[in-house]
């Protein structure tokens, strides 16, 4: 396979960002969309001759092995940093933060910070939000020969999406979302996929999901939750209903909602009957979730308390290290030592308070403050429990 090509490009010499828009380094490498000169990454072999387009879905997805672990799209969370780390802790595959398809056509410098990817970071989705099926075209044409998956997100519940007219909104409009996916399906060689969450009535969801697959969707990723319920701490996904999806169509099917350690994952499997699953916030805290890692919460006995010898200031150098390597926007860095540091933060608000008081931060600030917490004694262990989907990276 042809290696993934680097943009030339300085952006803190050609760009004029704010610090916290601003990227962690000066790239001796910038990852990315290719040039003029680049060259295009080969993704996959020509579809099979003779096959159906389900019997191709799942050629596909078997081609990439069945990834069953999976890191979930997250505005400014899941980038490529935090994904390779994720994959060595045992995620199999992983989406990119959602994309806006417009923005993406249109400022290179979008494009430049916020997808970035390497050889290493594969099966991956591409995730665009969009409302019209041309532009959507246009952004997915641009990342095609670097994933897996062109995915179309139908599932963000959040006011921007509102006034934006995407995500779970696009759900009062059906014939436009059809039209989506059916442009994508028509025009591209790398499969599309699309992210779902569910209605309140199950026979829409089902018809829903159907109306997706005849469109063209190759993979279908169905969040148990309804448009309205947006706290996943106070409302249940609904397992039942991703189940009922998954005997609805033919195509793959992954699951999303309820993860929270690795016994959730082999719970989740069981009783939806998913070929994967996805986690998103729970791995924010702890990105070794898929390795069988789990913070003390989630350990039932004392039996299950077995020093899995990482913590989550452990983690969060490791992340640290892989931004050096592959700069990303110090806002996604922030939001980062915030996740993994929420629960030191609480033992020892005044260094949070003093992370927050610094208008420009460094690496060097970072590590830093990671051994000032160890030397305030702070012991935040995660517990290792191994499972059959999961063991220790």
């Amino acid at each position: 396979m042809a290696q993934t090509t680097t943009q030339s490009a300085n952006l803190s010499n050609t760009i004029a960002l704010e610090e916290d828009d601003d990227v962690c380094a000066n790239p001796t490498k910038n990852l990315g969309l290719k040039n003029e000169k680049d060259e295009i990454l080969e993704v996959g072999s020509p579809n099979p001759s003779g096959l159906s387009r389900i019997e191709r879905a799942w050629a596909h997805w078997k081609k990439l092995g069945e990834p069953k672990l999976i890191v979930a799209p997250m505005v400014d969370n899941s980038e490529l940093p935090f994904r390779l780390l994720c994959r060595k802790y045992g995620a199999t595959a992983a989406y990119t933060p959602m994309l806006h398809s417009r923005i993406f056509t249109e400022s290179e410098k979008y494009r430049l910070e916020e997808f970035t990817t390497c050889k290493e970071d594969r099966p991956l989705f591409v995730q665009f939000c969009a409302n019209d099926p041309d532009t959507l075209l246009e952004a997915a044409q641009r990342v095609a020969p670097y994933c897996d998956y062109v995915d179309i997100n139908l599932g963000c519940p959040q006011r921007i999406a509102r006034r934006g007219n995407y995500g779970a909104f696009l759900m009062n409009n059906l014939p436009l979302v059809k039209s989506l996916v059916e442009k994508l399906a028509l025009n591209l060689d790398t499969p599309v996929s699309c992210k779902i969450r569910v209605f309140p009535d199950l026979q829409d969801t089902l018809d829903y999901a159907k109306m997706l697959e005849d469109a063209g969707c190759s993979l279908l990723a169905v969040h148990g939750r309804t448009r309205d319920e947006k706290d996943g701490k106070k409302v249940r996904a609904n397992w039942n209903a991703i189940r009922a999806v998954k005997n609805a169509v033919r195509i793959p099917v992954l699951a999303n909602g309820n993860v929270r350690h690795m016994d959730d994952v082999q719970s989740c499997l069981e009783e939806t009957g998913a070929d994967g699953v996805l986690s998103a916030e729970s791995l924010l805290e702890n990105p070794a979730l898929f390795a069988g890692f789990c913070t003390d919460e989630w350990v039932s006995s004392s039996s299950d308390r077995n020093d899995g010898k990482l913590d989550q200031a452990a983690l969060l150098e490791e992340y640290l290290k892989l931004c050096e390597e592959y700069p990303v926007p110090w806002r996604m860095i922030r939001a980062h030592v915030h996740k993994m540091l929420g629960e030191w933060f609480r033992i020892h608000p005044h260094v949070r308070e003093d992370f927050n008081a610094q208008t420009r931060i460094t690496f060097e600030y970072l590590y830093n403050m990671i051994n000032r917490l160890r030397d305030l004694g702070v012991e935040k262990p995660l517990y290792l429990k191994e499972t059959s989907l999961g063991k220790t990276s």
